[in-house]
Formats: structure tokens, sequence, C-alpha cells
């Protein structure tokens, strides 16, 4: 198999759900960035507020306040939010699907089952 150009990768929207074909162009941004107090993933809301779920994330149409509110997040919101960024994510039909891999896994978590060497419980 060689190389495949990236507009034309198959890539995994959700458990369920692979997506083949063109990559879809990005429509919104977010404001994502990782709670200080446990370094789980968070998303801004639309109200300010921030989520640790994709589909809650404030979907910006313009890129230019989404880097402001990013920018205005590590000003202001240090003690909750570490190192907030804007990402570009494709949104259509109550799905959000963020467009590149790094924050594909970091939204839907690891691409291959996690297996412990013992079972997990208590001995």
């Amino acid at each position: 198999m060689g190389y495949v150009k990236h507009h034309q990768k198959r890539f995994l929207l959700s458990d369920d759900l692979a997506y083949a074909g063109p990559v879809p162009a990005p429509n919104h941004w977010v404001v994502t960035g990782k709670f200080t107090d446990d370094a789980a993933n968070a998303w801004r809301r639309a109200d300010g507020t921030w989520s640790r779920s994709l589909a809650e994330a404030g979907l910006l149409t313009d890129e230019a306040t989404a880097k402001s509110l990013a920018e205005a997040a590590i000003a202001h919101e240090q003690r909750e939010i570490s190192d907030p960024y804007v990402i570009e994510v494709h949104a259509a039909d109550g799905t959000i699907d963020p467009l590149t891999a790094r924050e594909r896994i970091r939204a839907n978590g690891p691409t291959v089952p996690l297996r412990r060497p013992d079972s997990g419980l208590r001995r």
C-alpha cells in the first residue's frame, strides 16, 4: 500500500462510524484545553463554562473570535484550565468531528483496546 494524500484518508468519527473519502472542510472552531485539577480534556461551552464532552462544546464560526476566547482563558482561567487553544472541527447533523488525528483521539479516547496484564481486580 502506498502513501495516501491527507485529503483522502479514512478516519474514525466515533466508535461505530468510520468515514472514508475527502476530509471535510472545517466549518467551525472550538476552544479546548485541560482541566488543571485532573488533566481531563476540557471543551469550552457557548456560555463560557467548560465541559468534559466535545458534544457540549460551543461552536464558533470565526477563527479570530475563537483565538480571542482562548487568549482570555489563558489570562483569566489559569486555575481551572491549562493551555487552552483553538481547533478546527466540522459540525453537521448534530455531531462535532475534529479534523486532526490528535484531536479525534483526545475526543474519542484510545484507538486500540486497552488491556491490563492482570484482570484489574484487587486480590
